[in-house]
């Protein structure tokens, strides 16, 4: 245990998953028990998913347990989400689940065939099936265009602690970016055009400073090959207009932000694009709502000195003149925010670049799990995925789903692949969580109903 910060958080937030969803489960427990017949049974899937679409909107948010993301590995069943998204998944996977709740109930009572159960069973073949049917509708020559590029990431499996805890001077950190340019250059060839490091591969304010990033720059125009990088931005505040939940500065009054951010050099250009995460984990990277509470912070800073960052709105789409193609660069588990990465899309990302440092998961299954996750995104979107993870997994995913150049956890590695820019948008991407919506309505709907029909039946 290298932190008992770290074991903590994780403890806490093993305690509020379930602790959150015991609301959906009171919620239907109540109206089970008013509404008629089996009819409260089949408002589950509409209550539950509107209560994963509800808890993905907060600060709090940790939407790691979504029903849909379980069903990765079965693309011949998903393709459907360019649609509806993953929370169309969920609701799939639950009405089959009642429909077989339905079957076997009246098999217990009425083990014969009879009409009923008939009609349950061809109502789950029917709904079971059609994935697959929408799935054969699908012509894949509307996910190649005339434009490509080839992509390379760079996987350096560096030791998360090692690298907070190691690299505390100027020196340190600017000799590790040297050693990212070196294994860019060892992997350096003809045909690459962009390289991607990992999240926060770069423990510096790159662009501020002057000499570091002239050097940074020569390097890259001398290799002739876009990078994508995690970085540390820092922002300075007046004294009077810093925010509450902002740091300051050892022994000073001086007030400032850091964030983790995306920078994008490009050969041959001036200038440098930069995104910061907006969906910060909670507790590990931010306190939600720090703002209102600020005084929680520093009880709460976690050892490595990265629990609170700092919250940006730039929502910037990396653009590519070299390249002629626009995308998007996510940290972390900003990717398992569906209708957030689509808001992106929609405005006009071509390819989807995730960086992360699944390297805290430790031998766990949340590096695997997070790298699945991807899936939907692709999917969803009908977008490349270049995902690029400090000690893996990192991976390309094409708009189908498909997964190629798996790197395995735990080693140094790197891995290219040619990919294609795509510009058409979605049902999904131009609508967003519009089923999450209709069940929100749905489950309002059943709440008013279920307190009005008990008073209707009392009065007749």
């Amino acid at each position: 245990m290298k932190d008992p910060y770290l074991m903590l958080a994780g403890g806490a937030l093993l305690l509020f998953q379930p602790l959150y969803f015991t609301l959906p489960a009171s919620i239907y427990f109540v109206v089970q028990k008013r509404f008629p017949g089996g009819w409260g049974i089949v408002s589950f899937p509409f209550i539950w998913v509107t209560f994963e679409w509800l808890y993905a909107l907060s600060e709090c948010a940790f939407p790691w347990l979504t029903i849909g993301n379980t069903q990765t590995y079965s693309l011949e069943k998903i393709q459907f989400a360019e649609i509806t998204g993953v929370y169309g998944i969920s609701l799939w996977v639950l009405l089959l689940n009642v429909l077989f709740y339905f079957l076997i109930k009246k098999l217990l009572i009425e083990p014969t065939v009879s009409k009923n159960n008939l009609y349950i069973s061809v109502g789950i073949v029917v709904l079971y099936i059609l994935p697959n049917l929408y799935n054969s509708t699908i012509n894949e020559s509307q996910f190649h265009s005339h434009r490509s590029l080839t992509v390379g990431v760079v996987q350096p499996n560096v030791d998360p602690w090692d690298k907070w805890e190691g690299a505390n001077t100027f020196v340190g950190r600017w000799n590790q970016v040297q050693h990212y340019l070196q294994l860019i250059g060892k992997q350096r060839n003809d045909s690459l055009d962009i390289v991607v490091l990992p999240e926060s591969a770069i423990l510096l304010n790159l662009p501020a400073f002057y000499e570091q990033y002239s050097e940074f720059k020569k390097i890259v125009d001398s290799l002739n090959v876009g990078v994508v990088s995690g970085y540390i931005k820092v922002k300075y505040y007046e004294p009077d207009n810093a925010p509450a939940s902002s740091s300051t500065v050892k022994g000073t009054d001086i007030r400032y932000d850091s964030f983790n951010s995306v920078l994008y050099v490009e050969p041959g250009t001036k200038g440098v694009q930069s995104y910061s995460k907006m969906r910060l984990v909670p507790f590990a990277e931010r306190i939600p709502y720090a703002d209102h509470v600020p005084f929680l912070i520093e009880p709460l800073r976690w050892g490595v000195g990265i629990s609170n960052w700092g919250l940006l709105k730039d929502s910037t789409v990396f653009e590519s003149s070299t390249f002629n193609t626009k995308f998007l660069g996510m940290v972390c588990y900003e990717s398992i925010f569906p209708e957030f990465v689509s808001a992106f899309v929609d405005k006009g990302a071509e390819f989807l670049v995730f960086i992360t440092n699944d390297s805290w998961w430790g031998n766990t299954s949340g590096a695997r799990q997070h790298n699945q996750f991807a899936v939907l995104r692709a999917i969803e979107n009908r977008r490349w995925v270049v995902r690029c993870a400090n000690g893996g997994i990192s991976s390309f995913i094409d708009p189908i789903g498909r997964m190629y150049s798996t790197t395995s956890m735990y080693t140094q590695d790197f891995i290219q692949h040619r990919i294609e820019p795509l510009t058409a948008k979605t049902f999904y991407t131009r609508h967003g969580d519009w089923i999450a919506r209709i069940c929100a309505i749905v489950t309002l709907l059943i709440i008013l109903f279920s307190i009005g029909y008990p008073l209707v039946k009392k009065q007749k």
